[in-house]
């Protein structure tokens, strides 16, 4: 008999136990807010990435755009459209930000070479050196410009996790106001 007491004690108490829920909240509230805070991080880093990568797209079109329509170009109108980075990519900073532009000549077989390049933060092509511009800009006799740009992104929350991740984007364009835009300097 003393076995039927001890297992009717059980069940009152089990039965007791699963109807009190005044706990539960609190420990799924504990269980899922860290999820939630690592998912709003991630999705934070996510953004923000992808809006650094789209001023650095826009930093890499504007600065070919600004600088096809010149018709020649001298070390202070390379200094102009370069400082012109700045304004694009704020807030961000422009201290991760490598530019490279080119002024690049095909010859009659459509075999691109640099004329002429500048850097901001990075390093100039050789004149000379070979060039291999995607299909569409290997037109024989030809100019183009094209802009190289690099940024060292580092995220402002996971930089322990992940460290920097470069981004780099590049563009060829036609020169618009002249054949050809040769470098004075």
């Amino acid at each position: 008999m003393r076995c039927g007491a001890l297992l009717s004690w059980v069940r009152a108490h089990v039965r007791a136990g699963v109807a009190d829920r005044r706990g539960v909240a609190a420990i799924e509230f504990a269980l899922v807010v860290p999820i939630l805070i690592v998912v709003y991080v991630v999705g934070f880093e996510v953004a923000d990435a992808a809006t650094v990568y789209r001023k650095l797209t826009d930093t890499t079109v504007q600065l070919a755009n600004v600088t096809a329509q010149y018709t020649t170009m001298d070390s202070s109108d390379v200094s102009t459209v370069m400082n012109a980075s700045s304004q694009i990519m704020a807030p961000y900073p422009t201290t991760n930000l490598s530019i490279v532009f080119s002024a690049l000549s095909t010859n009659s077989s459509g075999q691109a070479t640099v004329t002429w390049s500048r850097a901001f933060q990075g390093t100039a092509l050789a004149a000379g050196a070979l060039v291999t511009p995607p299909a569409g800009f290997q037109a024989a006799s030809s100019s183009y410009i094209m802009v190289q740009t690099s940024y060292g992104y580092t995220p402002p929350f996971g930089a322990g996790f992940m460290g920097p991740i470069t981004m780099t984007n590049e563009i060829f364009m036609v020169p618009r106001n002249s054949s050809s835009i040769p470098f004075d300097g």
